[in-house]
């Protein structure tokens, strides 16, 4: 179980990072780091440095961001294959991926994509935050695995109790989920 420590420091630099705020999810996940221990500790040294070299990489510094991006998938080889709250071969694989766009300039399609957005993996289910097509309040949407091959459900708003459609599409292990409105009830 990840401490709380972990945990908020984990959230708060994957918010940031996922809103292109690189250096912001640096001093995020570097607050954590400083305050963790063992693999927690060693798991936000990883972010840290794979945040650090995207920045570097948008500043068109991409040989410091190579030299980052290695050390980051040397420390995240020290981490087991299964973290709370990480999908390290997901991470692995988007570090890959970072370092093989930092052989060249900046440019849209370097941005790197966070390892679970809308990954499933067997045992585990995607939550999928949305907004209620009819209220717009925030809604959570929780899909099994099982119920992910392109599944096409009615399930009612927890808010205003209006019933939306709720469109499930797989793509590997990559899942898209929309809502609309069921006006035919």
């Amino acid at each position: 179980m990840a401490s709380p420590t972990f945990t908020a420091s984990l959230d708060e630099g994957r918010k940031r990072f996922e809103a292109g705020s690189f250096f912001a999810a640096h001093e995020a996940w570097e607050s954590g780091w400083r305050q963790t221990r063992g693999s927690e500790k060693r798991v936000l040294q990883v972010l840290v440095l794979w945040s650090a070299a995207i920045h570097h990489h948008t500043r068109g510094k991409e040989l410091g961001a190579n030299r980052l991006l290695l050390r980051a998938l040397e420390r995240l080889g020290e981490v087991g294959d299964a973290f709370d709250g990480i999908d390290v071969d997901g991470l692995r694989e988007r570090l890959v991926t970072s370092l093989e766009h930092a052989q060249g300039p900046w440019s849209d399609e370097a941005r790197p994509l966070w390892p679970e957005n809308g990954s499933l993996t067997a045992g585990e289910s995607f939550d999928h935050e949305a907004r209620c097509p009819y209220c717009g309040e925030p809604v959570m949407v929780s899909v099994a695995p099982e119920e992910a091959e392109d599944a096409h459900y009615i399930e009612d708003c927890p808010v205003c109790c209006r019933p939306w459609e709720v469109q499930v599409h797989r793509e590997g292990n990559h899942l898209s989920v929309s809502l609309s409105r069921d006006d035919a009830q």
